[in-house]
């Protein structure tokens, strides 16, 4: 017979209080700066954009307006196209360097190409768009390699053509090496044991990584998809660094456009309106990434 589940009672309250005690600081955090705001948006979506003053309801008109500006459809498009994007490259070019590195016999070069790899992510994404725009400036080193082979000059930063693989690429360059470190800790835990039967039936490395290595990794590929699909929808920072009057309609994504609309133009309601439906697409793709992945079994 399965046991009853045991009710806290106040004499187990007191027995652990300095757990709950600890605890409370960060219950209070989550409240008062994740909770509070997300109720306080999902409230104010269904009210009038008004700085001031009684906002008065305005049941679904916000999400009516969003879903009906064509800059609200073509951010979900740009966003989609660099999000999933990122996501296939991130997946699988992490994957692809991880294994590389744990190729390396010499543990302190493997080491060093992990924190060569690993340190562009710690970097802000103000530092990497101005180094990206530094290599891609008209006199940056791509044109002058370009111009010693007899290339014209290209101005990449305004070409609209280069404005989706620029953001791409420089989110791949800032983040594989974090994701390849994932992976890393996950093939320096598998057991050694593994390779030495393999090597014993006169398997080569290949064979090694495909039998023993990437079985291994089932189980933090699930966890670095999930992870990559809560993202798509919400790419802020490298678009607001890159912007500008040449690129911005082919990269603005949903988060610049919620920015613009309630920041900038004041227009709250229809912002919170927008975040509430990103959010939504957001738990959807998440949960259809779960369920394809079977993360949960």
């Amino acid at each position: 017979m399965k046991q009853a589940a045991r009710i806290p009672t106040m004499g187990n309250v007191w027995r652990y209080r300095f757990l709950y005690m600890m605890f409370l600081p960060a219950a209070v955090y989550f409240l008062l700066f994740s909770y509070y705001p997300f109720f306080k948006g999902i409230f104010m979506s269904f009210q009038a954009n008004r700085l001031i003053g009684i906002r008065p309801f305005v049941g679904f008109a916000n999400y009516a307006e969003v879903i009906a500006d064509p800059d609200f459809i073509q951010s979900i498009i740009n966003s989609l196209i660099i999000g999933i994007a990122d996501m296939a490259l991130y997946f699988c070019l992490s994957l692809v360097l991880a294994l590389i590195i744990n190729e390396i016999g010499l543990s302190f070069v493997r080491k060093g190409a992990h924190t060569i790899a690993y340190l562009p992510y710690l970097f802000s994404w103000s530092v990497i768009g101005g180094i990206w725009a530094l290599i891609f400036d008209r006199r940056g080193i791509v044109n002058v390699i370009r111009g010693f082979f007899g290339g014209e000059v290209i101005f990449f930063l305004a070409d609209q053509s280069f404005a989706r693989p620029l953001i791409i690429g420089m989110g791949v360059w800032r983040s594989i090496g974090y994701f390849a470190l994932l992976y890393s800790v996950s093939i320096v835990g598998i057991d050694p044991t593994l390779y030495e039967a393999a090597r014993i039936d006169g398997a080569g490395r290949f064979t090694q990584i495909r039998k023993i290595i990437l079985p291994s990794l089932q189980g933090t590929m699930k966890v670095v998809l999930v992870l990559l699909s809560i993202g798509i929808l919400t790419h802020f920072d490298e678009i607001f660094v890159m912007q500008n009057p040449g690129n911005k309609r082919l990269i603005r994504t949903l988060l610049l456009y919620i920015y613009e609309t309630g920041i900038l133009n004041f227009k709250l309601g229809t912002a919170t309106a927008g975040a509430a439906l990103v959010m939504i697409g957001t738990l959807a793709l998440a949960g259809i990434t779960r369920k394809l992945t079977n993360y949960d079994e």
